[in-house]
């Protein structure tokens, strides 16, 4: 039997504790980005070689989920390593409180030289956590000019696509609309063909910059002693995507590239959360997260090494353009939605209020051109409560919450869910009575 001294030193964050210097880690993070939407996911029409590329050399998950649908406050996840609402990024747009501790602040004491190029939506006070900010127009080669001799590094690339406003000439060739993959919550139209064509140019432009960063770091000659992952902040920018706690919504690319360290070609099917991203790239220093994160690291995931994955994966959406709280639950085979303001109609984020898609929608609703799934977003209210079979209904369109068959997974994922918002500090009752301070109550509580 190993020692505890030898137990402790065979693990991977002991392992890597030991390189020297430890390794870089580059985060690429798209904006408004589904998990179907590339190449190496299925997608034969989005033009993504670079990230294609990137997952034949490396790892490619199929289940990572966002903590939010919503921007700014899933990207405080990330950095945190809690949930929004236990860190006060429930608001969109909201600054980073400057008391909340962040993964920066950690690598930083471990010697790392950190920066981020273009979006990281935390206020203007987090780039004064960095060592180094790069604009719009600042080229990725800047932050390696600066890079200090034999320093490890943390590098952040915030793009901006493919959110909307959309516009022709984003990428060429252009995607040609007939050629889309038309959705089945979205209607089969001129108009939202071309606004798919559109995503997809702008999904193509961000993939050719995450091939300028991969030239550098191998003309530099850093490829071999650093660690790339990929995903997105949310979902696409369609109606019933981002915004929302279905699965378009939260379900975004992950990928991780690491030459010697991940086999090449491997698909990995665990729950992963983007609050887990933290404690992973800390471990990955050699560091112990910070008592307060809540993810879960899977560095060993990565390395092929046995370790216990996650069993559900949980998310919220607050405030964007308007005030919508929702919590879910999402485990392999089933999803609890909390609706705990169920008289709100859906309503979708202002850029997909003013998109193609959605005015074709709201035309089509009114001559009944919309099939049954998809004028489920013109539905006056909501259930407080939607459960979905995943594996018979993937795309979350067959609500049966109020099946008696159901009845025990319904309270087993109502207690996970409540168990979950006591221990994150949500400022909403927790989801079942199990709690005294709830019991004797039914959802919906009024807000």
């Amino acid at each position: 039997m190993l020692s505890r001294r030898k137990l402790l030193q065979s693990t991977p964050a002991a392992a890597l504790a030991q390189t020297s210097p430890p390794p870089n880690i580059v985060f690429l993070i798209s904006d408004d980005h589904s998990v179907g939407d590339l190449g190496c996911y299925g997608n034969r029409v989005v033009t993504s070689p670079h990230l294609d590329r990137m997952a034949r050399e490396g790892m490619r998950f199929t289940h990572g989920f966002v903590s939010s649908s919503q921007c700014s406050p899933n990207r405080a996840s990330i950095f945190t390593g809690c949930t929004p609402h236990t860190v006060g990024m429930s608001r969109l747009h909201a600054p980073l409180p400057d008391w909340e501790p962040t993964v920066l602040d950690q690598l930083k004491e471990r010697g790392y030289f950190t920066g981020i190029f273009r979006k990281h939506h935390q206020g203007a006070g987090f780039q004064q956590r960095l060592d180094f900010y790069g604009n719009a127009q600042a080229p990725f080669s800047q932050f390696f000019d600066a890079l200090p001799k034999n320093r490890p590094f943390f590098l952040q690339l915030g793009f901006s696509d493919p959110h909307r406003p959309y516009q022709d000439g984003a990428f060429s060739p252009p995607h040609d609309p007939a050629a889309v993959t038309v959705p089945p919550f979205l209607p089969d139209t001129r108009e939202v063909r071309k606004d798919l064509a559109h995503y997809h140019d702008f999904i193509a432009r961000m993939d050719a910059e995450c091939g300028q960063l991969f030239a550098l770091l191998r003309e530099r000659g850093l490829a071999g002693n650093t660690v790339v992952f990929m995903t997105g902040d949310n979902g696409m920018p369609f109606p019933r995507a981002k915004g929302t706690c279905y699965d378009i919504g939260l379900r975004t690319p992950l990928l991780a590239w690491w030459p010697g360290r991940i086999a090449p070609g491997t698909v990995n099917s665990d729950l992963i959360a983007h609050v887990d991203f933290a404690p992973t790239w800390l471990e990955i220093a050699g560091l112990k997260p910070a008592a307060k994160m809540q993810g879960k690291s899977f560095l060993p995931a990565l390395l092929g090494k046995p370790y216990v994955p996650r069993e559900a994966v949980f998310s919220e959406r607050n405030w964007h353009d308007n005030f919508d709280p929702i919590r879910s639950v999402r485990t392999r085979t089933h999803k609890l939605i909390l609706n705990a303001a169920p008289h709100f109609p859906y309503r979708p984020p202002s850029d997909l209020a003013a998109s193609p898609s959605w005015e074709q929608m709201t035309k089509l609703v009114k001559s009944g051109g919309l099939s049954e799934e998809q004028r489920l977003v013109f539905t006056p209210t909501r259930a407080a409560i939607e459960l979905y079979d995943l594996e018979r209904d993937p795309h979350e369109f067959q609500n049966v919450a109020d099946d008696p068959a159901r009845r025990a997974v319904k309270a087993a994922l109502m207690d996970r869910l409540a168990d979950w918002m006591q221990a994150t500090a949500d400022y909403l009752p927790p989801a079942s009575a199990k709690f005294d301070s709830f019991k004797g109550r039914a959802w919906p509580v009024s807000l």
